[in-house]
C-alpha cells in the first residue's frame, strides 16, 4: 500500500482493480499511474488522485457532491530492480563496430 505522505509525481502500480464502493473508475491491474495528490477521504482515511484518471463526482449523503479518488491499498510503489538502477550509475562504454580496425 502507498503512504498518505506519497509526493505528487510518484509512479505507482495498480495491484487491485476490482470495483469498489463507487465502481472501478477505469483502473487496470498492473498499469502504472502517476500520483497527482493524496487527499482526505470522507470516511477519515485517504485517497489517491491520479494524473491519468481524472476524479469523478457523486452525490453522497450527508456530504453532498464529493470527488472520488482511489483507495491507497489498490497501489504499490513502482520499484526498479537493482540491476536496472546499477545500469543508470555506470559510465557509457564505447563499442567497436564490425569492419573497424582496432
Amino acid at each position: 500500500m502507498i503512504s498518505p505522505e506519497t509526493p505528487p509525481g510518484t509512479e505507482v502500480v495498480c495491484v487491485e482493480a476490482g470495483p469498489g464502493r463507487y465502481g472501478d473508475g477505469g483502473l487496470r491491474r498492473g498499469a502504472i499511474y502517476t500520483v497527482e495528490r493524496i487527499a482526505p477521504a470522507i470516511d477519515g482515511g485517504h485517497v489517491v488522485v491520479l494524473t491519468e484518471i481524472p476524479p469523478w463526482q457523486t452525490y453522497t449523503p450527508p456530504w453532498g457532491l464529493v470527488g472520488i479518488g482511489f483507495e491507497l491499498r489498490r497501489f504499490r510503489y513502482l520499484d526498479l530492480p537493482a540491476s536496472l538502477t546499477a545500469l543508470l550509475e555506470e559510465s557509457p562504454v564505447e563499442l567497436e563496430s564490425e569492419g573497424e580496425e582496432a
